[in-house]
This record gives C-alpha cells, sequence and structure tokens, in this order.
C-alpha cells in the first residue's frame, strides 16, 4: 500500500510540472501604448529671417494635465485619467520642443533659444497651457482640445517690458474616439496654435 501512496504521488507530482510549463499563472493586463505631438514642418521655409534672440522658456501647464496619461472629459464636471494610454514624456516637455522647432523654422527671430542657453535674448517668449484633453462628452462627435497662453516680453536696459499677450483655444474634431485619432487632432491643433502665434508675433516684433 506505500509503494502504491508514493507511486502516486510521483505521478501527481510530474503531471504538476507538466502542467506549470503549459499554463501561465501571470495575470493579463493591457499594454500600455506611448505617444507624442508632432508639428508638420513648412516644406518652404522663409528665404529670411527677422532680428533678435527669443528665449522659449519650458512651457508651463496646468496641474489637471502635467501627467503623461491622457485626460477625457466625459461630462462637464467629470474627467478621467488613462494610465493605458500616454505621452512618451511629460506634455509640457513635447510641446515645449514642438514650439522651440517651428519658432525656428518660421525665423520671425533670427535665433531661438532655450533657458539654458548662453545667448542674451532680446525677447522672452513664455507659454501655458490651460486645456489639453480629449472632450468626449459628446460619443458621437470626439474632440480633441488644446487651450493655451502666450506672453512675449522685451529685454532692454534691465528690464521687461510687455509686448503681446495672446490666448489661443483649438478644438479639433477627431475621426474615433481613440487615443491615435485624438493625438493627430492635437498635433493639429498646436499647428493651428503655432501658425497663429507666428503672425501675431511678426506684427509685435
Amino acid at each position: 500500500m506505500k509503494a502504491v501512496f508514493i507511486t502516486g504521488s510521483r505521478a501527481l507530482a510530474a503531471l504538476l510540472v507538466f502542467c506549470s510549463g503549459c499554463v501561465s499563472l501571470e495575470r493579463s493586463y493591457p499594454d500600455q501604448h506611448y505617444f507624442v505631438i508632432e508639428v508638420k514642418r513648412n516644406v518652404n521655409p522663409p528665404t529670411t529671417s527677422g532680428n533678435g534672440v527669443v528665449e522659449v522658456a519650458d512651457v508651463q501647464i496646468s496641474p489637471r494635465y502635467t501627467e503623461k496619461s491622457f485626460v477625457y472629459r466625459t461630462s462637464d464636471a467629470r474627467y478621467e485619467s488613462d494610465f493605458y494610454n500616454q505621452f512618451l514624456v511629460a506634455p509640457a516637455a513635447l510641446i515645449t520642443e514642438e514650439l522651440r522647432k517651428g519658432l525656428a523654422q518660421a525665423q520671425v527671430f533670427r535665433h531661438v533659444i532655450g533657458s539654458s542657453n548662453q545667448l542674451q535674448p532680446t525677447h522672452v517668449l513664455q507659454a501655458a497651457v490651460s486645456g489639453l484633453y480629449g472632450d468626449f462628452r459628446n460619443g458621437s462627435a470626439p474632440k480633441a482640445v488644446l487651450e493655451m497662453e502666450f506672453f512675449l516680453t522685451k529685454e532692454a536696459d534691465g528690464r521687461s517690458q510687455i509686448v503681446m499677450e495672446k490666448s489661443y483655444a483649438k478644438t479639433v474634431d477627431v475621426s474615433r474616439r481613440s487615443p491615435e485619432a485624438l493625438v493627430r487632432g492635437w498635433s493639429q491643433a498646436l499647428e493651428a496654435i503655432l501658425a497663429a502665434l507666428v503672425a501675431d508675433l511678426k506684427s509685435a516684433n
């Protein structure tokens, strides 16, 4: 009887080892996906550049949207954060980079620099994002929302003088309620805001 018990125990142990190789005990979770906001570059940049050196300060962003997770507005009072769909880096850093690249290509100023550059700026451009979310209040008409405010100051005799203050709000209809469509909408919104900003800077500079 003892021999039969030992044999049965060995068979059970072998079966468990075999099954452990076939069945994963790990729980399956959705994969995280990462995205970036990108502005299309002008294939025909200006042939002449403006004057001065503009420092584009790091973009500030409302605490509601500082995290990398996408934010969706589902009602007038309700917002949701999406852990599984995120920006590759903090959205403030993404938008700062796109602004600097876009302004450099537009050549409104001779040079576009960041805060750590050693050149002495003649102007400083500050930007703040007050809205960055997917508007899903109407399930059949999703939208990408981007709202920004800009201050341009001129540096002279050790003092700063505000020469332009502008707010821009852009809402883009997106084809469907998906992360990819939403990111394309945000990119189009930033592209439109940048184009309007360039036109206003040319008038103010």
